[in-house]
């Protein structure tokens, strides 16, 4: 099984920075259409002007999952479907089971006040962490927000590393920062740190066979 991973593309109209992020989508489509997945897997913030209809050309390439981040229209985002009528939302506390692999998620913000509909408190976060370990083994864990680690350029949060070393995922797919991206080892789980926003333009992409990761590499977008 092939995985392609994204995060942050954040599609606005208008020129954020004097960068134009108008035409992200359409560079997200053509890597589709040149890596060809089988699976597209997303830590969120793809922008709030973003709409339904620039997400179909994804779902007719390949099963679509994804989680929202601080930058998202979070009822578009809970509302995709896939081609096959599957939801493409990642929610919080649910498993999702695709073919052989089992993905966990935590959408949104780590804050210590919840003030808005996609902020987590880290009280909520453990109890998240609480219920999935309940369930079995977790292949792949998608947070928006990164885990504290020192080899990690971002700051990141205590309470995400804790879910890496509580949960064991094999592969951590997180975004947010917009640092550089960066792949690391970490105790038994790949930990992948994504920014492909047209500041960092990166992508990732890995194999899944046989319950295990390899081939996991981080490419650029033309």
């Amino acid at each position: 099984m092939k995985i392609l991973m994204v995060s942050d593309l954040h599609y606005s109209i208008k020129p954020f920075k004097g960068r134009d992020e108008s035409k992200v989508f359409e560079t997200f489509y053509e890597v589709v259409e040149d890596e060809k997945p089988n699976l597209v897997l997303s830590a969120g913030d793809f922008g709030e002007e973003a709409t339904e209809k620039m997400f179909r050309p994804i779902c007719k390439q390949a099963y679509f999952l994804a989680i929202y981040g601080n930058h998202d229209n979070i009822g578009l985002i809970k509302s995709l479907r896939n081609e096959n009528g599957t939801l493409c939302w990642l929610s919080d506390g649910n498993i999702i089971e695709w073919q052989s692999l089992r993905i966990a998620a935590i959408n949104g913000n780590v804050v210590l006040r919840k003030r808005k509909p996609h902020h987590h408190t880290p009280e909520e976060v453990e109890q998240l962490i609480e219920a999935y370990a309940a369930r079995g083994r977790i292949d792949a864990l998608v947070t928006h927000e990164a885990p504290k680690h020192h080899l990690l350029k971002s700051s990141g949060y205590e309470v995400l590393s804790k879910a890496m070393e509580v949960l064991k995922p094999k592969l951590y797919l997180c975004g947010h920062t917009h640092f550089p991206s960066q792949i690391i080892e970490v105790d038994g789980t790949t930990l992948v740190s994504l920014d492909s926003s047209i500041k960092n333009r990166s992508y990732a992409i890995a194999e899944f066979d046989l319950d295990i990761f390899h081939d996991i590499e981080i490419k650029g977008f033309l």
